[in-house]
């Protein structure tokens, strides 16, 4: 097998002082006494909250209609899956000014705390079409929303229809900047600037009116009066045919570590239609670093591809091409002495009607969570150790738990049922998760997102 890659403080010492008093100076050297008194701090839980999620809602597609080729319709409505460990979560709809039709609305679910802490909420949303002009299928998780967001994914390149969207479940209108991550550099175009995002709103931004051309964008979302969950709707079209379309989740936060747990291959490295494998995209987001890629077969392990000293320039995303895998599913990690934000794309067989799918950086697990399983075919759930861990994944409807034992760095999958939702439980130790899902010309994987219901204990100081 051929694999390539391109591209306390302490203190010690003694203290003179010199006093001076009616012209005469008298000289003290010595050691000062000292006195240490630990701060007197109490553990506290915040006081819990509503918990929420908020969906992508259906399809979109950009100029369907030739008359106007700016406008923004809906192509194929959502199904939509929901739990809660607690009483049944209240779904509302949102409005979407941006749309120029009135189709199916964005669905936000919301779940109020229970004996003083957030109930555990889960909702996740599937989407299929076979048009002429847009095909494949498109998963997401219904997730919170946030004050900060990275969309590590897409193109604004010629052939892609990509599109932002901006979700604000809450009661309050928030104002959302955009900042656009290129080959030359952060921009700030004026298309995404003090975007007013209403209360129980959705907004959708076009890719290219931000950064045309651009063909390996990050977008860094910035939310202020209220926090928005931003997400990416991204679709390509290969002469004329229809190349597969994706909805992707914000990905995990900068940091010096990216797992993403899961990427599906399935085109054979000799395939005369794909070189097979996947690429990365990375981007150093604070200051230039050098960063190491490693890809390992979520079967057994083994490290098929392994890139160092790749070097990063800040604020300039890096797009490494991995070919020549085999068919399978694969764990990659990113690693920097800076923080960075990753992601992973790969398609199906591009000989015969195609789809592609983005793999995001997952956020650690630390704690109990409810997962979703999207209504699509052939689901799995893979989880990745950043330590060793005891993980148990018990059907939330009932039924047979699984337990896993994973060492640091090792991956596993587990069959899972769509349409149902499943309680993962780390342990004392922490993981990294993705739900897949794969069929004849299908692909799509969300990452798994930590429970609301994990509220931290926070130490207050008088």
């Amino acid at each position: 097998m051929s694999v390539r890659l391109t591209v306390t403080r302490s203190v010690v010492g003694a203290a003179a002082a010199v006093v001076v008093a009616g012209g005469i100076g008298l000289a003290v050297v010595g050691p000062w006494p000292t006195t240490a008194r630990e701060p007197i701090g109490l553990d506290v839980v915040p006081e819990a909250a509503r918990s929420v999620a908020a969906c992508d809602g259906p399809l979109l597609v950009l100029g369907r209609d030739e008359s106007a080729p700016g406008a923004i319709t809906e192509a194929a409505a959502a199904t939509v899956v929901s739990a809660s460990a607690g009483a049944a979560p209240t779904e509302t709809s949102l409005a979407t000014p941006d749309r120029a039709d009135t189709g199916t609305a964005p669905s936000a679910f919301v779940a109020e705390p229970s004996d003083g802490r957030p109930t555990d909420l889960a909702a996740a949303s599937a989407s299929v079409l076979d048009a002429a002009d847009l095909r494949g299928l498109s998963v997401s998780a219904c997730t919170r929303p946030a004050m900060e967001s990275w969309l590590v994914a897409g193109s604004a390149a010629t052939g892609a229809s990509d599109i932002v969207l901006l979700t604000n479940p809450g009661d309050v209108p928030a104002t959302v900047d955009l900042r656009v991550y290129g080959a030359e550099g952060a921009e700030d175009p004026v298309a995404g600037q003090s975007v007013v995002v209403a209360a129980r709103t959705q907004r959708a931004v076009p890719l290219a009116a931000l950064r045309r051309g651009e063909e390996s964008p990050v977008v860094r979302v910035t939310a202020a009066g209220a926090p928005v969950r931003a997400s990416l709707q991204s679709a390509l079209t290969r002469t004329l045919i229809a190349g597969g379309v994706d909805q992707v989740s914000a990905a995990a936060p900068p940091a010096t570590t990216q797992i993403i747990p899961a990427v599906d291959v399935t085109v054979a490295p000799d395939s005369g239609s794909s070189a097979g494998g996947l690429s990365v995209r990375l981007l150093a987001t604070a200051a230039d670093t050098t960063a190491s890629v490693v890809v390992r077969s979520v079967a057994d392990g083994s490290v098929v591809s392994q890139q160092d000293d790749i070097a990063l320039t800040a604020e300039q995303p890096l797009e490494l091409e991995v070919t020549g895998m085999p068919i399978g599913d694969y764990t990659v990690t990113a690693t920097a002495a800076q923080p960075l934000v990753a992601s992973a794309w790969t398609s199906t067989d591009i000989s015969a009607p195609a789809d592609f799918a983005w793999a995001v950086g997952a956020p650690a697990i630390d704690a109990p969570t409810l997962v979703a399983v999207a209504q699509a075919p052939g689901p799995t759930l893979t989880l990745a150790a950043a330590s060793d861990a005891t993980v148990t994944v018990t059907p939330l409807a009932g039924g047979d738990a699984q337990t896993l034992e994973l060492r640091a760095g090792e991956s596993r999958t587990v069959t899972v049922a769509a349409g149902q939702t499943y309680r993962v439980d780390p342990g004392s130790g922490i993981v990294h998760g993705s739900v897949g899902f794969a069929a004849a010309g299908q692909i799509g994987t969300y990452p798994v997102f930590g429970s609301a219901a994990a509220a931290a204990e926070l130490t207050v100081y008088p």
